[in-house]
């Protein structure tokens, strides 16, 4: 398959973001038409909302107009937007000379009157383009707020401290004293004083942040115009278990973001005329809603509709115990999975992380009669291995065996996968054996008996570079034009022996090592699943890379495994350092090219490898909760843009380590540069990452960087910052040694040997000390940590 659209790459030192919108755990805005309202400003989120809210629109399709100045008619229909008027009961009607019927504004403008949002200015006008002061505005907004009974009292803080409180007019301090007290204005410092600037002509997106500050006082959570607390959530306990952990799931969601409790309840209830549906229920069968089933592929597809009085939030639920017998079945989780997405998207949760859930709901939460999103992710397939927490997983296939070693090719071929032990992983046995192949199809067949509901069996190579070199397999080898042919000529061999008995079981294999280069003259039988593993290529780079030696053959590879295999191509990635976890892994700053750049292929699925922890309470450093919340996210949405994938991950820093993320967020930004002056494969020691003098040059800087953070952080932020700094120690004095050490002064050597001492105290405190690090004493702190 051709590449549907190339990807551009610039290697970019990213500013770092001032601020995050209104607070870091503010909603992307996908759908952002205004290309001058950016995501690092701090009126994004209020601009957003009063859009999605029919609020407060731009100047343009493409603009908001921010910095232009407001016009009383502009801010009299931002209001009436807000009050969800009724125009054409407004249309018409006019109450002022300079007013005529027929104009934008002319319904809104009615609408102030008669609800005593203005007056006007005198004289019987209006004056609908003249320039809003911030004293009007907050005038009008404090009457709003009493139309609306939100609270709109003023007590007496003295405006005193503000060096222009002669110049508020009469008639507006009360109302200046009530949207200081509700924060909805502040003060704006000139030099040695802070002023109120009554006077000032107010911005558009200034009004839209005062708007939505005030919704904030009194949040509005509406479906079809009823408020949410008038809702139940009903499911069936006939479809599906996974329904059920839905609903709860959805209730708990509701509570948390918005602090409404919504029973939860059987479809066995009589209906009633506000209902929130999850999964499918006997709604549909009574007529009550419609939804297009047809529609859901598979749990990758879900969709939110609300029709009438009733929200639909439903995919497809199946599990393999629902199996007729065709081994057809897989575990589908679409309904958990339309939830999860609508607590992102709607409540403003964001599931960063195992042990919590940050949330910021919008002030506003409006869903019309007749609103509809269906969603259809890119990735078919996404489970993330070890301890890495997903949010959501789709199109699993049922398998014990799926994706991990103890189901390769050698212990099924010589059945020690019967017994628990398993075949040594550095050899691999002869798959061009007859007695071997014929065992291996025996003993499948045996795996396929004693487990009805199977259909995905794992045939995957064993985690080894050694492989057989007898005369067959070179005969195959050289036939095929890859190492590949032998195992594939035997996995064909087991298809073909079970495709009448079992036709709907897929066998899958890996594309790695040995194997990675695709065969020639040999057709793969349609029920064999590729995984094609990156292991092979450059970390340093983005799949693809032009001018990388380890990445240059890739595009070459994949195309043409795509083209071979009659099943989606899956991909198993690597996110982290298996053999030396301690190693800064750079790829947090391509993650989103590698993601796009495999969907851009073909590949529909992907298994997200070395996200684990080993120790007993902490994942090793180097960001790994981070970034296993960033590959999650990048292989769903894998076309987000680089904007949106910078605002995910600032946002989820963040949310970890504090007001200090930013400094983290330029370190990840300076390992990258460094890691670019080498190209290496995944298994590669820390000389092999990194050019050992620019680490050397740069060491100071990066040290007042984690400084930094350290010192912006909280106690518990602190700690979790002090162990992610320990991979760019190990990293520094691996970079350090000869300099310092071999090459040093007695001074230098000290130090040395000191921070190394203090760097192993912290890999103990941690629980780093496990297989990959030297346990127990004798540690020699004069070597390099890699030496360990």
């Amino acid at each position: 398959m051709k590449r549907l659209k190339p990807v551009a790459f610039f290697i970019i030192v990213l500013a770092m973001l001032s601020a995050l919108a209104v607070g870091a755990y503010a909603k992307w805005w996908g759908d952002n038409p205004y290309a001058d309202v950016k995501p690092d400003a701090l009126y994004y989120d209020a601009v957003r909302i009063c859009r999605e809210n029919g609020i407060f629109n731009g100047v343009s399709e493409n603009s908001f107009g921010t910095g232009k100045s407001l016009t009383r008619s502009m801010f009299v229909t931002a209001l009436a937007g807000a009050a969800g008027y009724d125009r054409q009961a407004y249309a018409g009607k006019t109450y002022f000379a300079d007013v005529q019927t027929g104009k934008w504004y002319s319904a809104p403008i009615a609408w102030a009157y008669e609800n005593g949002i203005t007056s006007g200015v005198g004289g019987g006008r209006f004056s609908p383009d003249k320039e809003l002061t911030r004293e009007e505005l907050v005038t009008m907004l404090r009457r709003y707020a009493q139309l609306k009974g939100y609270p709109a009292d003023c007590g007496e803080t003295p405006l005193d401290p503000f060096a222009d409180l002669d110049c508020v007019s009469g008639w507006a301090k009360d109302a200046l004293v009530w949207a200081y007290e509700k924060g909805i204005v502040s003060g704006s410092k000139d030099g040695d004083f802070v002023n109120l600037a009554p006077k000032a002509v107010s911005t558009r997106e200034q009004a839209a942040q005062m708007i939505v500050r005030l919704l904030d006082t009194r949040p509005s959570y509406t479906v079809n115009g009823n408020d949410i607390s008038l809702y139940r959530i009903v499911y069936s306990p006939n479809e599906c278990r996974f329904a059920k952990d839905a609903a709860e799931r959805l209730a708990d969601y509701i509570k948390q973001s918005l602090g409404v409790t919504l029973p939860v309840v059987t479809e066995d209830q009589d209906p009633t005329e506000y209902e929130i549906l999850v999964g499918r229920t006997n709604r549909e069968d009574a007529g009550l809603v419609t939804v297009d089933r047809g529609a859901f592929e598979d749990d990758s597809v879900f969709i939110w509709s609300v029709q009438g009085n009733r929200l639909v939030i439903s995919g497809v639920d199946t599990d393999p115990d629902q199996d007729k017998g065709d081994r057809t079945v897989r575990r589908m989780n679409g309904s958990v999975n339309a939830v999860i997405y609508f607590a992102e998207e709607i409540l403003g949760m964001n599931f960063y992380f195992r042990d919590g859930i940050v949330c910021k709901p919008d002030p506003v939460i409006s869903l019309p009669d007749g609103y509809t999103h269906t969603f259809n992710v890119t990735y078919k397939w996404r489970h993330l291995d070890g301890d890495g927490y997903s949010v959501s997983n789709t199109g699993n296939y049922y398998s014990e065996w799926g994706c991990g070693l103890p189901h390769q090719v050698g212990n099924l071929m010589m059945g020690y996968w019967k017994t628990g032990y398993y075949l040594n992983t550095w050899s691999n046995p002869c798959y061009t054996d007859p007695d071997n192949v014929a065992a291996l199809i025996e003993n499948v067949g045996e795996l396929l008996e004693s487990k009805p509901d199977l259909n995905l069996v794992g045939l995957i190579q064993n985690d080894s570079d050694v492989y057989c070199e007898c005369y067959r397999c070179r005969a195959v080898y050289r036939e095929t034009g890859s190492r590949s042919g032998a195992l594939l000529k035997a996995i064909n061999a087991v298809c073909e022996a079970y495709e009448e008995k079992y036709p709907n079981v897929k066998f899958a294999t890996w594309a790695y090592n040995w194997s990675i280069k695709p065969p020639t003259n040999l057709k793969l039988h349609k029920n064999i699943v590729i995984y094609f593993n990156t292991l092979a290529y450059c970390t340093a780079h983005y799949c693809g890379y032009p001018d990388c030696r380890y990445s240059n053959y890739a595009e070459d590879y994949i195309s043409a495994w795509d083209a071979l295999t009659p099943n989606r191509i899956e991909i198993w990635d690597h996110s982290g350092v298996y053999l030396n976890p301690l190693i800064p892994f750079p790829n947090l700053n391509y993650l989103l090219e590698n993601a796009r750049w495999f969907a851009d292929y073909g590949a529909e699925g992907v298994f997200m490898n070395s996200i684990c922890s080993e120790g007993k309470d902490w994942y090793f450093p180097d960001f790994n909760e981070i970034r296993s919340y960033i590959f999650d996210e990048v292989f769903r949405y894998p076309y987000m843009s680089r904007e949106e994938y910078d605002y995910k991950l600032n946002s989820v820093l963040k949310a970890r380590y504090g007001d200090g993320w930013k400094y983290l967020r330029e370190y990840l930004d300076d390992i990258y540069e460094l890691c670019q002056a080498k190209c290496h494969p995944f298994y590669s020691s820390a000389e092999g990452y990194y050019d050992f003098t620019s680490v050397n040059e740069k060491a100071d800087e990066i040290d007042l960087l984690w400084d930094k953070a350290e010192s912006a952080a909280s106690d518990e932020q602190r700690e979790m910052i002090e162990h992610e700094r320990i991979s760019w120690t190990y990293l520094k004095q691996c970079a350090a040694y000869e300099k310092d050490y071999l090459n040093g002064t007695e001074e230098t050597k000290a130090e040395y040997v000191a921070e190394n001492e203090r760097l192993y105290q912290m890999m103990i405190r941690f629980n780093l000390n496990n297989h990959h690090v030297l346990t127990g004493g004798g540690v020699d702190y004069s070597r390099a940590p890699s030496t360990w």
